[in-house]
């Protein structure tokens, strides 16, 4: 399993579990990252995900770490980005971000699988 197939795993297990993603933002709102394939949203599944890219690309010290409760996340955010065509980075790392983006519709089913693998006995 690649380092990106992991962290997206990670990303749908940890926020299925514990109900909240996490972006950076500026004044103007999300972080849009323009790609060959087209344009990318990143989240991550814990705030320290965010502070340890702060600590060790500092570009990135100027953007405010956002929680969002993953009901906002689905709803709201999700509907936004599928209305602008816009993919989800999630977990991305490393010195230049990199990592999967995905569809909003992937990414629903993905975290719906990990809700569901929860909730049974």
């Amino acid at each position: 399993m690649s380092i990106a197939a992991a962290q997206a795993a990670k990303f749908y297990e940890q926020v299925a579990r514990e109900g909240k993603v996490f972006t950076f933002q500026d004044e103007l709102g999300h972080l849009v990252f323009r790609g060959t394939e087209g344009d990318a949203v990143p989240f991550w599944s814990s705030r320290s995900r965010l502070e340890t890219i702060q600590k060790r690309i500092p570009r990135y010290r100027k953007f405010r770490i956002v929680e969002e409760a993953l009901a906002h996340f689905l709803d709201e955010t999700m509907s936004m980005l599928a209305r602008e065509n816009v993919h989800v980075g999630v977990n991305w790392s490393g010195a230049t971000l990199k990592g999967y983006d995905i569809s909003v519709d992937d990414l629903r089913r993905n975290i719906g699988y990990w809700i569901e693998r929860l909730q049974r006995p």
